[in-house]
């Protein structure tokens, strides 16, 4: 399993979640298995938020970048994140099976 996490600051709860509603749909349609959002509560970083967009395999990630590179509904939904939030981290994480 591949997965990209996404730390965001900001952003006022509704607008995160419509914006993030349409990230999923761009993502699932270019080939992410499921886009998850979770809020952090305690620690240094409350209040961010955390998206989570999954993929099957490094395959499945490769076509799925090379996807939504050209996808306008892709770009609208980063796009729609940035005005309202902050990066502040990006990993990509390679799952391992136990």
């Amino acid at each position: 399993m591949v997965t990209i996490v996404t730390a965001r600051k900001g952003g006022a709860r509704e607008a995160i979640i419509a914006a993030t509603r349409k990230l999923k749909d761009a993502a699932k349609r270019n080939g992410a298995d499921d886009v998850t959002l979770s809020r952090i509560m305690a620690g240094p970083d409350t209040d961010h938020w955390i998206i989570r967009i999954t993929f099957a395999d490094w395959q499945g990630f490769g076509k799925a970048a090379q996807a939504a590179s050209s996808d306008s509904s892709m770009q609208d939904a980063v796009a729609g994140l940035d005005a309202i939030s902050e990066v502040v981290s990006r990993r990509v994480l390679s799952g391992v099976d136990l």
